[in-house]
């Protein structure tokens, strides 16, 4: 049965700050069919670079796949921008699932 992702964005620890840094996260736990796709935005406009994608096996209990989408950026670049916002499509909805976060909050 078709099943909508668990969508969740994590901002980046300060611990990874301090080395200079900055990874944003993006999960979406168990959906099915696997095919989804995740789109960064940063302040609004879209962001290609530095995004690693990571399916993981369906699972064996009930049969949904998992993603994390990883947008990698400097601590120069993470600070220099505000809102940071991962859009999710899959078939389950019409709309993206749109997670956000913004920086000056965290």
């Amino acid at each position: 049965a078709d099943a909508a992702p668990t969508v969740s964005i994590f901002p980046p620890s300060t611990e990874q700050l301090a080395t200079g840094g900055a990874s944003v996260v993006c999960l979406m736990n168990n959906f099915y069919p696997r095919d989804i796709s995740v789109k960064w935005k940063i302040d609004g406009t879209e962001r290609r670079d530095g995004v690693l994608d990571s399916v993981t096996d369906q699972d064996s209990k009930d049969s949904t796949y998992s993603m994390s989408s990883t947008l990698s950026l400097t601590k120069a670049d993470y600070e220099s921008h505000n809102l940071y916002t991962c859009e999710v499509v899959h078939k389950t909805s019409s709309s993206p699932v749109v997670k956000s976060f913004n920086r000056n909050e965290c």
